[in-house]
């Protein structure tokens, strides 16, 4: 019978490589793509936003489906271009592992803050002067 010799990946383990590895990645690195997907005006937007009064708190909430994952695309993209071999864990233990999303929910939830943070961002120095 054969042994499984390949030392088991648990949340603490994967945890700490994240943050010993994790290369920061800041606005600057997406802030050209953010304002691209921006410069599509009230499309970014859902139907009926206008009748809202969009603000810093609630704007998020109206970006239509296709322009969220767009942003959230490029926040990735980002994070996984400075972090790859960050990447390659998350795909090896979400693959191989079955709670695989569980212990790799530090790079998912960094990717989240990532991603409301830079929008805030986009919605202070471009939305908000619409």
């Amino acid at each position: 019978m054969e042994r499984d010799t390949e030392p088991k990946i648990d949340k603490e383990v994967f945890d700490k490589f994240f943050t010993e590895s994790y290369c920061p990645v800041d606005y600057a690195t997406v802030k050209e793509e953010f304002e691209e997907i921006a410069a599509g005006g009230n499309d970014i937007f859902t139907e009926g936003y206008e009748a809202r009064n969009l603000n810093r708190e609630n704007f998020i909430l109206y970006l239509s489906g296709a322009a969220y994952c767009d942003f959230e695309a490029v926040v990735q993209e980002a994070m996984d271009d400075l972090n790859p071999e960050i990447l390659d864990a998350v795909m090896d233990v979400t693959e191989n592992t079955p709670d695989g999303d569980e212990i790799t929910e530090k790079y998912w939830d960094t990717q989240r803050e990532l991603l409301k943070e830079f929008l805030e961002q986009l919605y202070d120095e471009v939305i908000s002067k619409w």
